[in-house]
């Protein structure tokens, strides 16, 4: 067990990094509560209704835990050893302390290959528990990038530690990929092993925990490039076995058919402490938005896996990548975070690059029905790390920002509940509450919108009437093969209807472009 603290990194990190806190930096942009030039923060969570946690590292290797307000005030940090595979993203809160699992990388560390960190986020300080593990049918973390991605820790209620890893053995004998999983007490000890045989371990497997919260669900890729889920109890034992998990079934004009909520693309499943549910985020094929290539999927299980709902939210089209993530907040309410690649947002006319990204995050129930949806277009290209819902509504994103001809500089923004409801609100911020793509677009333009109560209208540049109808579907796909290549304005109006009855509220507006 060890203990670090180390009072003089904040003062290091501010004079390398040039840390500055400031709130709308650019015209219409978000408050942004953290901006450094080379002090990055990969990961936030909020821990209380005042400050969260962020992991941050710097240009030249150092890292560091931050306490910050949601003001932007640095409250303290402490430093993090170097040269250790810190499983962040799977942290999570127990007996009101932050927890996640440590490995070494090299040997050139005191600490055991494997610690548990404990987090006390009053004193922001850090205990180091060793556990006995020699790191048996384990290659290094150092050896490949195969393992980061394939490293599940789950703790229980109880306080003990199983983790999930590929069988090296297995491979290196007969290339048999299969799953190791191994349980510890809390004085970390070894107490439980077991072993799952010829899966796909190399392209997906997710393990996380059962809703009884000492139990387990494990999901792995069969031979038929299919999902098997294992519900496990507290020893490993199995329970019960689905198959053909992940699928949602798509039906609309032009086709029918399956979904993969569960894919070997990127994915990530979460349990949710706080209803007992499961959710899935990934990125899918949304063949109805035809030039739109992928879109975030988030789907929701029940306690005996069940699909419940499943809903679609909007990311980059023209790549899979890992513009996406999910968070739950204790008052029910689940965020899906997406990165947006839309050049011609809001009409702007950015093209600096492919990867000019945007942002995109939907409010939901935790039955996944939407609640709102925003869409973030600031002055420089935007890209989500991770999202983090606050205890008193709203949330907060890791990004990193910058544009082709200048540097990168990075941030956590705090977007509001007001930002989700009101759209006054969201406008101050730079937000918009619809949006139209792909733009430009051939002949098809979809307007995507939550609003309840809307109507859309499109206009050539002439003030022609092109299209009119009420919004009922948080997509509006309209047929605009018939339509002169040219620039259209499209406006959403709330109350009922446009301005060719006489009444309605315009909300948004932009251009599209049809190729």
């Amino acid at each position: 067990m060890k203990n670090i603290r180390l009072f003089t990194l904040l003062a290091l990190l501010l004079m390398a990094g040039r840390v500055t806190m400031q709130a709308q930096e650019y015209p219409q942009d978000l408050e942004v509560i953290y901006r450094s030039d080379n002090v990055r923060v990969t990961s936030v969570y909020c821990i209380d209704e005042n400050a969260f946690l962020a992991f941050a590292a710097t240009d030249s290797g150092s890292r560091a835990l931050m306490k910050i307000t949601y003001e932007g005030e640095i409250l303290d940090s402490i430093s993090l050893p170097d040269n250790r595979l810190e499983l962040w993203r799977h942290a999570n809160f127990m007996n009101g302390k932050l927890r996640y699992v440590s490995f070494r990388l090299d040997d050139n560390d005191t600490l055991p290959l494997l610690c548990v960190v404990d987090i006390d986020p009053d004193g922001l300080s850090l205990t180091y528990t060793g556990y006995n593990w020699d790191g048996s049918d384990f290659n290094h973390p150092s050896v490949t990038q195969f393992y980061t991605n394939m490293i599940y820790p789950v703790f229980s209620k109880d306080g003990s530690l199983t983790l999930s890893y590929p069988v090296d053995s297995l491979w290196m004998i007969d290339q048999k990929e299969s799953m190791h999983l191994v349980k510890f007490n809390n004085e970390g000890n070894i107490i439980k092993e077991r072993v799952f045989r010829d899966y796909k371990a190399s392209l997906t497997n997710f393990f996380f925990s059962a809703p009884d919260s000492l139990g387990f669900r494990f999901i792995l890729m069969n031979e038929r490039y299919d999902f098997d889920c294992y519900t496990l109890d507290a020893d490993l034992n199995t329970i019960s076995v689905a198959d053909s998990v992940g699928r949602v079934h798509y039906s609309n004009q032009n086709m029918s058919g399956w979904l993969y909520a569960i894919s070997n693309d990127v994915c990530s499943m979460r349990f949710n402490p706080y209803n007992g549910r499961t959710y899935s985020v990934g990125s899918e094929d949304a063949w109805v938005y035809q030039d739109e290539r992928t879109n975030v999927i988030t789907t929701v299980y029940d306690e005996e896996f069940n699909l419940v709902n499943w809903t679609f939210g909007i990311i980059n089209p023209y790549r899979k990548d890992e513009g996406y993530g999910m968070s739950f907040s204790p008052n029910g309410e689940v965020y899906m975070l997406g990165w947006m690649d839309l050049p011609l947002f809001k009409g702007t006319g950015q093209t600096e690059s492919e990867g000019y990204y945007n942002v995109y995050v939907g409010l939901m129930d935790e039955d996944l029905n939407k609640r709102s949806e925003i869409y973030f277009k600031p002055d420089l290209s935007l890209a989500p790390n991770t999202i983090s819902a606050c205890p008193a509504g709203g949330c907060i994103l890791s990004c990193f920002r910058g544009k082709d001809s200048g540097s990168t500089d990075y941030c956590v923004y705090r977007i509001t509940p007001k930002d989700f409801l009101n759209v006054e609100e969201a406008h101050s911020h730079g937000f918009a509450v619809a949006t139209a793509y792909p733009n430009p677009g051939r002949d098809v333009l979809n307007i995507r919108t939550s609003l309840e109560n809307a109507h859309l209208e499109v206009f050539d540049l002439n003030g022609r009437l092109m299209h009119s109808q009420r919004i009922t579907d948080n997509v509006t796909t309209i047929d605009a093969a018939a339509w002169p290549s040219g620039v259209y304005v499209w406006k959403v109006y709330t109350n009922q209807a446009g301005p060719s009855t006489g009444s309605g509220t315009l909300v948004e507006t932009g251009k599209w472009i049809k190729e």
